[in-house]
Order: structure tokens, then C-alpha cells, then sequence
């Protein structure tokens, strides 16, 4: 019976290592013109670049400017019905705060999204 769950083990951690080997990690750049929170961590206002993998519906999100880490938040990629012209955040505005609800990536038809439904556009 041990063998068994061993030779179980050992295939179910080589699937997950082929899995996230086959990730494409992607990078993309925002713009805040406002700022923001993301899973409770204050964006100012400014240029970010935002790093993630595309290939599973539930990602890590790292927040960079000038190449230093300044926040993460678990997000979900989003694929939108069309292409966006330009990059786009949308903003959660309930009471006094903003939180990053989506960011949507101009010139492609994918999205980050975050938590909450209730948005507002903002730039």
C-alpha cells in the first residue's frame, strides 16, 4: 500500500512540475493615474509592469516599478469578447477607496481581474 502512494505522489508532483513548465509567464505594463490598493497593499499613482503566467485561469500577480516587487494579489485571467484599443484599470470605488477590480491589456483581448463586481472605469 505505501508504494502505491508513493508512485501516486511522485506522478501527481511531476504533473504540477509539467504544468507550471509550460506556463507562459507574461509582462505587461499599466499606468495609475489615481492611487490605488491591490489585496490591501497602496499603488501610487504612476507607471507599473505587471507580471503573471497566462496559461491557468488563477495567477500570481506581481506588481513592479523600477524593478522592485511592490505588491501581489491573486487574480484571474479574463478573456474579453474583443480586443482592447488601449490598456485600461478598472477600479472598485466603494466608499472613500480604490481598488483594482480588472485591468485590461490594450491591443489584446485579456484581463486580470480582482474581487469585487461593483466598478467604476478609471484612468
Amino acid at each position: 500500500m505505501t508504494r502505491v502512494s508513493l508512485r501516486f505522489a511522485v506522478l501527481a508532483l511531476s504533473l504540477m512540475l509539467a504544468v507550471t513548465a509550460f506556463a507562459k509567464p507574461r509582462s505587461e505594463h499599466m499606468t495609475l493615474y489615481h492611487d490605488a490598493t491591490v489585496n490591501g497593499t497602496n499603488l501610487p499613482a504612476g507607471d507599473y509592469t505587471v507580471k503573471y503566467d497566462d496559461e491557468v485561469s488563477s495567477v500570481q500577480v506581481r506588481f513592479m516599478q523600477h524593478n522592485k516587487q511592490v505588491a501581489t494579489a491573486t487574480g484571474q485571467v479574463k478573456t474579453l469578447v474583443t480586443k482592447t484599443r488601449a490598456s485600461q484599470v478598472v477600479l472598485d470605488t466603494e466608499g472613500n477607496m480604490r481598488s483594482i477590480s480588472e485591468i485590461d491589456f490594450g491591443g489584446t483581448d485579456e484581463a486580470l481581474t480582482f474581487g469585487s463586481n461593483q466598478t467604476a472605469v478609471g484612468k
